[in-house]
């Protein structure tokens, strides 16, 4: 790896880690109390999203800025990428589970699209995708890197070591396979954001589970869901062959 390559992927990581923990550090020393929940949003969301823009401007110029994250096409795509695939679950959750009478519609959008969007932005758009897209990382560092620290920022959902663990694999999987997708799919993060948020939809609507590791019965229609994905990536764009391949898994030999 060039030295601007390392000196900018250690930057990358820093405002990473900034989005990730500022917040609650400036917590510790200075007390914010914020009335509203719709304030509340914003403000945990924006700890995300500037160190993202800083980055993102600083680097690449603000002209580049959406298609480095993966955000200027594919919007519709990824909607009807979702739709297909999330479909068992939904369905399933809806005779399955019980329809939620404790959500309005702001508390849906907080933890279905909200959560996919801000999450893809930072974990897969911003520290994937750059480390990855840009500066040379392999897939399987890059990813590994960016499902570490998506799995432990699902840990608060565990009540015993054997839940949390289970809750870390399956979420830490999760990224690996969002971050192969948006990938395959021509760098489009349309495709796991829409795919993450329908997956949060269809437990959230239905109360299916109180957390990420599911039941027996939910993780069925999930694993439905990701062979879904897997199934159609491949067919679509097998006949042109597969962006991860051993060009890129460990370095990205392609940008060096």
């Amino acid at each position: 790896m060039k030295q601007n390559q390392l000196a900018n992927s250690i930057f990358v990581i820093i405002f990473f880690l900034i989005g990730i923990f500022g917040n609650r550090i400036l917590n510790s020393f200075f007390p914010i109390a914020i009335s509203t929940d719709y304030l509340s949003t914003l403000y945990y969301y924006s700890w995300w999203l500037i160190p993202i823009i800083i980055v993102t401007l600083f680097l690449f110029g603000h002209k580049n800025t959406l298609k480095v994250l993966g955000i200027d096409k594919g919007f519709i795509q990824g909607i009807l990428f979702a739709t297909i695939t999330v479909s068992p679950m939904l369905i399933s959750s809806a005779f399955m589970g019980e329809f939620s009478k404790n959500t309005n519609l702001f508390l849906v959008l907080k933890t279905t699209f909200f959560a996919g969007l801000f999450e893809e932005l930072l974990f897969r758009g911003f520290l994937f995708g750059i480390l990855f897209r840009k500066l040379g990382w392999g897939f399987i560092p890059a990813s590994l890197l960016g499902a570490m620290f998506f799995g432990f920022g699902h840990l608060y959902q565990g009540s015993t070591l054997l839940e949390t663990l289970g809750i870390f694999s399956i979420t830490a999987m999760g990224a690996a396979w969002f971050s192969w997708l948006y990938i395959e799919w021509n760098n489009n993060l349309w495709i796991p954001i829409f795919l993450h948020s329908f997956m949060n939809l269809s437990w959230v609507l239905f109360e299916v589970s109180d957390n990420a590791l599911g039941s027996i019965n939910t993780n069925i229609f999930r694993i439905i869901t990701i062979a879904l994905s897997i199934i159609i990536t491949i067919m679509r764009f097998k006949k042109h062959g597969l962006k991860i391949n051993k060009m890129n898994i460990l370095v990205n030999k392609q940008i060096l």
